[in-house]
């Protein structure tokens, strides 16, 4: 901690005024976190605790023991300062030959937010808790009525307690109505009430958390993290920008990024393709077109010709477009631009039945980002081994971290907190990854028997 300059990194009261009690220095909170969290402590009040009867933590912060409201403040309220402390540490490992930035790996991992499944809402559900409260209120009223017409009868009911049961369902019917115009306000899909900036994610075997989504990118050489982002979002977007701010932060001209097939965008690949950033992502298996019957057919067995702008479908026809082209999802954030092909071959094929169920014939379509996508999956067929790096590289830190360190959920609310949340876990991984490395060092050296007499450890 000592090695990086506060004041450039941005931090507030890194500069001791001449006037006025001195605050607590950003170095040393930071050194506070840093032992927190290597020691699997995160909560503040745990760390102030920590610092009035942990006999390292005395030594470390020198005898101060600030309350946990600082502790705290400290956390939430600099997660730009973090960040840019994680991207100077980075450079440090890159100067010490620990991080080579030729190739990396990225990844997504959900961490549970400070939000209740209960407590977040989309539209469906909203008029799902509509129906219910006006079927509960229709039921009350029934019951007040058929009361009214057996007044004289042994049937007895409590008007009051309907009547109060009627107004409760109608004030709660208020409560979802007003979600409801704050969506539609909102232009969101979903709204989360304890945390607003939480968003419902599936997280694995088809199980839905409120959560966050961490992006990272690691490093092959020594499986150290570069770079992280946090998001709300699913991996769709995600690869073009995660991969240029790796690029820039390393200062390498080119970098080769794996990714799984959550990141297949033709929108991303063609972005990082203009970037020098050369991609391996997975093509995804499907959805397949419903309309074509057998796999013989799909669109990849057809061939296209740059020169000609034709496709050569399997029974050698050529499909010719009219160079118009076409908006596809139009108004959706996945919009882009195709081309139709087609022939009229198609009428008189003996293989129409197995190629197509459209009785028009064969459609083919051809995005604008096709070239970088066709790029990449050849990419992906020929060089099947690098690829198949990607799992070891990326998911090592987040198995250590939500698994080995029980880090799987945060503790803050709302993006840019939790951001610097992120960035404390990940510099902690990388300062581990680092004493692991001293350690290995001198075991090199000196030996099995002189690493356990020089740590301590048997």
């Amino acid at each position: 901690v000592n090695r990086f300059d506060f004041v450039k990194l941005g931090f507030n009261h890194s500069m001791v005024a001449e006037e006025g009690r001195p605050p607590y220095l950003p170095a040393d909170l930071m050194k506070l976190y840093l032992y927190g969290y290597l020691n699997r402590i995160r909560s503040s009040r745990k760390l102030e605790k920590e610092c009035m009867r942990n006999i390292e933590l005395l030594w470390l912060m020198k005898g101060l023991h600030p309350s946990f409201r600082t502790i705290a403040g400290f956390r939430s309220g600099h997660a730009l300062q973090i960040k840019n402390f994680f991207r100077e540490f980075v450079a440090l490992l890159q100067g010490w030959d620990l991080v080579e930035g030729k190739l990396i790996a990225i990844d997504g991992s959900k961490f549970r937010a400070v939000n209740a499944k209960k407590n977040n809402f989309n539209e469906k559900k909203i008029e799902a808790q509509l129906t219910y409260i006006d079927q509960k209120i229709n039921q009350y009223i029934q019951d007040m009525d058929a009361h009214d017409k057996d007044e004289h009868g042994d049937r007895k009911i409590d008007t009051v307690k309907i009547k109060s049961q009627i107004e409760k369902q109608q004030q709660r019917r208020k409560k979802y109505e007003a979600l409801q115009q704050e969506l539609k306000r909102s232009g969101q899909e979903q709204i989360s009430t304890t945390d607003a900036d939480a968003r419902s994610m599936p997280i694995n075997h088809g199980r839905i958390e409120v959560s966050y989504n961490a992006q990272t990118a690691v490093d092959a050489k020594n499986c150290l993290v570069v770079h992280y982002e946090n998001t709300n979002t699913n991996d769709k977007k995600a690869l073009s920008g995660i991969a240029v701010e790796v690029k820039n932060a390393l200062h390498k001209e080119s970098i080769e990024a794996l990714a799984d097939k959550g990141y297949h965008n033709g929108e991303e690949l063609d972005l990082c393709a203009k970037n020098n950033i050369t991609t391996y992502v997975a093509v995804p298996d499907g959805p397949r077109n419903c309309d074509i019957p057998t796999p013989q057919y799909y669109s990849d067995q057809f061939t296209y010709d740059p020169q000609k702008d034709v496709y050569i479908c399997p029974q050698n026809q050529v499909l010719k477009g009219s160079g118009r082209w076409y908006t596809k999802g139009n108004g959706s954030k996945y919009e882009n631009q195709v081309k139709h092909y087609k022939t009229r071959a198609c009428k008189s094929c003996p293989v129409k039945a197995v190629c197509t169920r459209n009785k028009n014939g064969r459609l083919i379509e051809r995005s604008q980002y096709a070239p970088a996508v066709e790029a990449n999956s050849k990419r992906i067929r020929q060089e099947k081994e690098k690829y198949l790096l990607r799992q070891q590289i990326v998911e090592h830190p987040f198995g250590t971290i939500k698994r080995q360190w029980g880090f799987d959920h945060v503790l803050l609310k709302g993006l840019k907190k939790n951001e610097a949340d992120f960035g404390l876990v990940f510099t902690t991984y990388n300062l581990a990854f680092l004493f692991f490395s001293i350690r290995l060092a001198a075991i090199s050296k000196y030996g099995i028997n002189y690493f356990f007499r020089r740590y301590s450890i048997a």
